[in-house]
């Protein structure tokens, strides 16, 4: 009980010394031990109660503020490529997709994104996007946990979760601006006025997407689309009482439909506007209440361009509704910290119509052609549930987590996981964990009620994917290192994948078991007062029903990443991922997925009371890589982003 007070006091001062200024934030962590530093970091997305990071159950990363330019990121997903166990996969369309321990999925549906305690996503997809979408400028700190966590927030926390939190308050009044340019025409400004009750952020990008003009579409054959993008973001918080927090959330972003075949351009449009309301009032000694409720609108579509009319060829919707609230109660009796709560969920499609005018292989269609994505068009869903978890301390520095939840889905039924989680820590070097936990996914509407065009075949009814996970891990810390392994094996049911039918294909269930296996490490290390060297490695073993393995997945991903102080002002670093080969089911020849390694160099640091500076070069020799295509298999692969220089200023003033 101790820790929570002590934690959230030095955490707190470290956050507030950093935000003051870069220069002392590197000044305090070059007079800190590696293992003070671990003992000062707070994680709540694995319990949602405040937790040294060390003691949170299952295998946990936080990346804080500070964090963002010592490893070289400009998005979230940059910073994903250091978690082991987390492979990026560049998607045909803009955004890359996520897989986590080997759980292939094309639109990011089997893990979860919270900001600020609410789940985001798309209802077609049940996706979300993490690239350029979210401006790391209002970013305070991304949490990640990786295997099953729907105990604690149910359906598609099937991989884990991302937590992101935006900035917080600032005591004071402040202005921070920021500019970016870089290769391929990239553009990017941002704003923020911060205070104690108000807080405004706006920030607009524009650039040429960073691929080659002679890639080639997902039939190999050569792609003509232009590559300007843009993204829009503002967000408004308010503090009207203590307690209270009131956001709205805008984004809109047009993008380009990467690696189409040369007869069309592609688009894909997005623009959600979101409403949230967050009350907290409490502490865990005398209880605690956090309520959530958030209503999300979104309209999507995507519109393909004939080539050379420049006329409309095809135009799809993808609009949706979606709102919910929830209420968590947390108490602390003695030794046990009790957490409670219920989630109500509303979804429904909008409008999923489309009108094909072209196609590639028949022309301009007269009449046009009408249908809608979805077997429902008028899809509409209520989904309740209920959790409870405890936090046991338990003699001999043991300390257990049991936590269950029930999910009543009105599509899908009802459902009941759990997850029980054990952490032994016997002295300040040595830390074991060991957990066990269920979760599911249930299907996204693309893959329960996909219309197959030009096809009378009517699909069979999908089950939700369930997973078992046993994982074990140990921690071993010094001064100047730190070193932790992590061991875990998974097994999948119910395992949803495309199956051909004679003019499209559809998704189906699988009966048999999906079992994967893995080991993930990562090494801490300060040889110098002026060094950091961090190095991630992680090895996967997948195997499908027949015996083989899945295609598509690296048996081997590991990073390392340089940081050298040059001053108290100025830091040098670079960092190299690596991927092992993967295999892919199509027939091309000039698209092999071979391993690769990506080398980034950075820098950053202060250039006077204020004015700060980072700048990098991504992808540093211009590696060409291949990524799978993971989409129904006989598909060209797609190429990852191309070199890319950077650099950005940013102005801080008090007011």
């Amino acid at each position: 009980m101790v820790f929570y007070k002590r934690v959230s006091m030095a955490s707190s001062a470290l956050i507030l010394s950093g935000l003051a200024s870069s220069a002392s934030y590197a000044e305090d962590i070059v007079d800190m031990s590696l293992r003070d530093l671990m003992d000062l970091q707070v994680f709540t997305s694995a319990t949602r109660v405040p937790t040294q990071l060390t003691k949170a159950p299952g295998t946990v990363f936080r990346f804080s503020r500070q964090d963002f330019a010592r490893f070289g990121a400009r998005n979230v997903t940059d910073l994903l490529e250091f978690v082991p166990g987390v492979q990026i996969n560049q998607y045909r369309k803009r955004h890359r997709s996520i897989w986590v321990r080997g759980l292939l999925d094309r639109y990011n549906s089997k893990m979860v994104l919270e900001v600020d305690g609410v789940r985001t996503r798309s209802l077609y997809y049940n996706h979300f996007s993490l690239d350029d979408a979210f401006p790391l400028e209002q970013i305070e700190s991304v949490e990640v946990v990786l295997g099953p966590v729907s105990s604690l927030y149910g359906a598609n926390a099937f991989a884990g979760i991302i937590s992101i939190k935006t900035r917080d308050f600032s005591a004071d009044s402040k202005l921070q601006m920021t500019a970016e340019v870089g290769d391929h025409e990239r553009r990017k400004v941002s704003g923020l006025y911060n205070s104690e009750k108000f807080q405004a952020f706006g920030s607009y990008l524009e650039q040429d997407a960073p691929f080659r003009e002679d890639r080639k579409s997902f039939i190999g054959s050569d792609v003509l689309q232009p590559l300007d993008e843009d993204y829009q973001s503002l967000q408004l918080k308010l503090r009207p009482l203590d307690g209270l927090t009131l956001k709205l959330d805008y984004k809109k972003s047009e993008v380009p439909f990467l690696f189409i075949p040369p007869t069309q351009d592609g688009f894909i449009e997005e623009e959600s506007t979101q409403f949230t309301a967050a009350y907290e009032v409490g502490s865990l000694e005398s209880g605690r209440l956090e309520v959530h409720a958030y209503h999300n609108n979104l309209n999507a579509h995507e519109h393909e361009v004939e080539q050379e009319t420049r006329q409309l060829g095809y135009l799809e919707h993808q609009d949706a509704t979606m709102a919910g609230a929830s209420a968590l109660f947390l108490r602390r009796f003695s030794e046990h910290t009790l957490a409670g709560g219920v989630v109500w969920e509303r979804e429904a499609a909008d409008n999923t119509s489309y009108t094909r005018y072209y196609y590639f292989a028949d022309g301009f269609l007269d009449p046009p052609e009408q249908g809608n994505l979805l077997s429902e068009p008028d899809f509409e869903a209520d989904n309740l549930a209920a959790y409870a978890q405890d936090v046991w301390v338990l003699p001999s520095k043991l300390e257990l987590t049991l936590g269950v939840r029930y999910d009543d889905f009105e599509h899908y039924g009802d459902h009941l996981n759990y997850r029980a989680a054990l952490v032994y820590e016997p002295s300040e070097r040595h830390t074991g964990k060991l957990m066990y936990g269920t979760a599911i996914r249930t299907p996204n509407l693309r893959e329960s009620l996909k219309v197959l065009e030009g096809n009378t075949f009517v699909p069979p009814e999908l089950e939700p994917e369930e997973i078992n996970s046993l994982e074990l891990a140990y921690l071993y810390q010094l001064d100047w290192a730190n070193v932790s392994v992590t061991l875990f094996h998974n097994e999948l049911d119910n395992y949803i994948r495309e199956v051909p039918s004679p003019e499209d294909e559809y998704f189906a269930n699988i009966s048999e078991t999906v079992t994967f296996d893995g080991v993930e490490s990562v090494v801490n290390l300060r040889p110098h007062e002026a060094l950091d060297i961090r190095f991630g490695v992680s090895y996967l073993n997948t195997e499908d029903p027949d015996g083989y393995d899945l295609p598509y997945l690296s048996e081997w991903n590991s990073n390392l990443k340089f940081e050298y102080r040059l001053s108290e002002r100025h830091t040098l670093g670079a960092a190299f991922i690596y991927g092992s080969d993967r295999e892919d089911l199509n027939f091309f020849d000039d698209d092999d997925a071979d391993a690769f390694v990506i080398t980034n160099i950075f820098a950053s640091g202060q250039i006077s009371k204020g004015l700060s500076y980072s700048l990098g070069v991504d992808n540093l020799f211009d590696e060409r890589i291949y990524d799978p295509a993971a989409d129904f298999g006989g598909q060209h692969n797609t190429e990852r982003a191309e070199r890319e220089v950077w650099a950005q200023l940013a102005w801080t003033l008090d007011l």
